[in-house]
């Protein structure tokens, strides 16, 4: 299985997500919101909620502090336009990379997998190191991996099951 690396501005892709679009779109419009109104306004459980908020921390967009008690509240922290991050599917049409990602994959993350990048550092001995243990492991359960000879690994991507 041949899969085609997604780059791109880190803001644009978060926001291109249709949860953490309208979870960025709701803090936009508020001075902060806690964790359980965001759930009740976009309709996502708890856990969901925690994964899409954690990843909208990740790329600067929103932070959160404790209250008195247990509370969580999130504000934003950067302003975004999101017109020209909306999600394609508001517009009628997909993105032409999603037709690049395999349908199981996006069946996965449609039911909650995550995706962690491991970024590669290293010379070239320690790429080829790791590229003939991809094609090993690849090989070791019966995948067809298929790398050309040019391919140097800048990064894996670790998919985890849904949960």
């Amino acid at each position: 299985m041949a899969m085609t690396k997604i780059r791109g501005d880190p803001i644009r892709i978060s926001l291109a997500h249709p949860t953490r679009h309208a979870l960025y779109s709701q803090l936009s419009s508020a001075p902060e919101m806690s964790t359980v109104q965001l759930c009740k306004a976009v309709g996502v459980e708890r856990y969901h909620l925690y994964h899409h908020l954690k990843h909208l921390v990740k790329v600067g967009l929103i932070e959160n502090h404790r209250d008195v008690g247990r509370a969580r509240w999130w504000k934003c922290t950067q302003q975004v336009s999101l017109e020209t991050s909306a999600p394609a599917a508001s517009s009628g049409a997909t993105p032409a990379w999603v037709s690049n990602i395999d349908p199981s994959l996006r069946e996965m993350l449609e039911k909650g997998a995550t995706i962690k990048m491991v970024n590669l550092s290293g010379n070239a001995s320690d790429s080829i190191s790791i590229k003939k243990s991809l094609e090993q492991l690849a090989q070791d359960n019966g995948l067809d991996l298929d790398l050309p000879f040019t391919f140097i690994p800048a990064a894996v991507a670790v998919i985890s099951r849904s949960r």
